[in-house]
């Protein structure tokens, strides 16, 4: 019942942000109007060669900030770095190839990090997918729960210490409101090593909505074990990017496709939330921001399940993680 509620709540949800996406058309759409708070703050932003990361890269150069792109497509991400320089005349843009979905790629992206930078300011956790074709990784993980938690949770827990030793350091994760859709039940007994068959649409969502849950619960977890670093989630609602490359290709999902695009939120706009996180003053850590810029409170998950998603996590990352965290360990 709990879950059918909170799928309701999310549908709700989507029909107040396609009509505020309408009203928008008339009127002043959504804007952060928070003073500078970013620049010179050393800033890794994943996902950053299109949608609302490549718009929120722009916004961190032009305020002055050192950014560093992490993606694993190294000509879109050079050709980003070129075009952010050109743009505000930010030399500190700089591109660490990344990819989520293989552990050794997180390895070497923090150790090449690390010989670059004695600090970071700001991990801001954006990259994603969605509707992905049916795919495990070389690590036999499903390619979606990889990409949007688990490579996520080893590429944070590698720079925790780092995070931790930087003063007023942040820790920023996209989230959505898909994880209203699922229930912790439903992440418990997720098993991303068995391959997932996916039916119709919902099913795609589900998947989705699992993997943020997961990340939700990783956040909450840093935020009431890592006191020194500003956590927040941001939800920049449902916006028209390169995300749903995979989804309505079919003729007759053309019509959803072409309606979707015309509802959805631009990039600029989706992108508010996540600037709001990274220039407000006045934000505690743990809350989640909504894509309207409202706060909530931390939600609070059953202690038993972090500890078996954080078990089963640094199981899956192996060798990989190092012990890096005691917290994680400790907790586990």
């Amino acid at each position: 019942m709990a879950t059918f509620l909170s799928a309701i709540e999310a549908t709700r949800r989507q029909i107040v942000s396609s009509g505020n996406v309408l009203l928008n058309r008339w009127k002043t759409p959504l804007e952060c109007r928070c003073p500078n708070r970013v620049r010179g703050k050393v800033v890794i932003i994943t996902g950053a060669t299109s949608g609302i990361g490549r718009f929120t890269a722009f916004d961190l150069a032009k305020k002055g900030a050192i950014v560093y792109l992490a993606g694993r497509n190294r000509e879109a991400s050079a050709a980003v770095v070129r075009e952010v320089t050109q743009a505000t005349g930010n030399q500190d843009v700089r591109f660490l190839p990344l990819d989520l979905t293989d552990f050794s790629s997180v390895e070497t992206f923090v150790q090449e990090f690390l010989r670059c930078e004695e600090k970071l300011d700001v991990l801001v956790n954006n990259a994603a997918v969605f509707h992905h074709p049916p795919k495990q990784t070389q690590h036999n993980v499903e390619i979606v729960f990889q990409t949007n938690y688990l490579g996520v949770f080893l590429l944070t827990s590698l720079l925790l210490n780092t995070l931790r030793h930087t003063p007023n350091s942040h820790l920023v994760f996209v989230s959505s409101d898909a994880h209203r859709v699922v229930s912790l039940k439903d992440v418990d007994t997720f098993d991303p090593r068995e391959p997932v068959h996916h039916q119709n649409f919902e099913d795609h969502v589900k998947l989705y909505g699992i993997s943020k849950l997961a990340l939700r619960i990783f956040a909450q977890f840093v935020a009431e074990n890592f006191p020194g670093i500003l956590v927040t989630e941001a939800n920049p609602g449902n916006v028209w990017t390169p995300i749903y490359r995979h989804a309505w290709l079919s003729w007759w999902d053309m019509r959803k496709r072409l309606l979707s695009s015309l509802l959805m939120r631009d990039v600029r706009e989706g992108a508010q939330p996540l600037i709001h996180a990274l220039n407000s003053a006045s934000l505690q850590s743990g809350i989640y921001l909504s894509d309207t810029l409202e706060v909530e409170g931390k939600p609070g998950y059953d202690p038993v399940v972090t500890r078996r998603l954080l078990a089963a996590s640094v199981k899956l990352t192996g060798k990989h993680l190092d012990g890096s965290s005691k917290e994680i360990y400790n907790f586990i």
